[in-house]
């Protein structure tokens, strides 16, 4: 089960790159969506991890706060996608870019933190 979601995680973060490209607006609500479910992934093995004794609630803890940095750089990331699909204006636009960029960042980090735990635990 553990490998699933290993390998469902990967699956996801490719499934990041090869979305195909309808619109903008389409692209962008895709890649948030693959990102919010690679954040739910991650999360729900953290805690497996924890039911099963193989992290500490320190670690738990940590993975959490990170978490919760994403969420709420997603959030933001949402916000402007939906004010730039209101607006169509360019700035509107580069305002989600710079929202996605920094949600990315974060997820980045958060996915850094967790997987030497989710790989030991696979193991």
């Amino acid at each position: 089960m553990k490998m699933n979601k290993i390998s469902w995680l990967s699956a996801a973060a490719l499934a990041l790159f090869l979305c195909a490209c309808v619109t903008f607006t389409t692209d962008a609500y895709r890649t948030l969506v693959v990102s919010q479910q690679s954040y739910d992934a991650t999360l729900s093995a953290m805690g497996d991890l924890y039911r099963e004794g193989k992290i500490t609630e320190a670690q738990k803890d940590e993975a959490i706060k990170i978490g919760r940095a994403y969420k709420l750089a997603h959030n933001g990331a949402v916000a402007s996608l939906a004010k730039y699909e209101e607006t169509k204006q360019e700035a509107d636009k580069n305002a989600y870019a710079q929202a996605a960029s920094t949600a990315s960042a974060a997820l980045a980090k958060l996915i850094a933190y967790c997987r030497p735990f989710i790989e030991k635990g696979v193991k």
